[in-house]
């Protein structure tokens, strides 16, 4: 007979399963970006981020000075890039740059 330890799923497993069935997922996902945000793209990129938010794997970027935010917006493919790297999955499949 199977010994019914084997059977008992990993804490990590449940809350999984959970995230998913009540779509909690993404905001777990933002929550994640958000606290992750400066080791993703620096000090100075991270101080002029105003806000983050995942929508629909859609990630929304604000960011208090214009040149930086034009220099985000022509490097979005990158940036991208570097996000879903850093997670080692797709967390996002567009970034917007508002």
């Amino acid at each position: 007979m199977s010994n019914p330890k084997d059977k008992d799923p990993s804490i990590a497993s449940v809350l999984k399963n959970m995230y998913k069935r009540y779509r909690m997922d993404v905001k777990a996902s933002e929550i994640n970006i958000k606290k992750d945000w400066e080791a993703i793209v620096g000090p100075v990129i991270a101080k002029h981020t105003v806000q983050i938010e995942l929508k629909s794997k859609t990630l929304y970027l604000k960011f208090d000075n214009p040149p930086l935010k034009n220099e985000m917006f022509l490097q979005r493919d990158l940036l991208l890039a570097k996000v879903n790297e850093h997670f080692g999955l797709v967390v996002a499949e567009k970034i917007f740059v508002g």
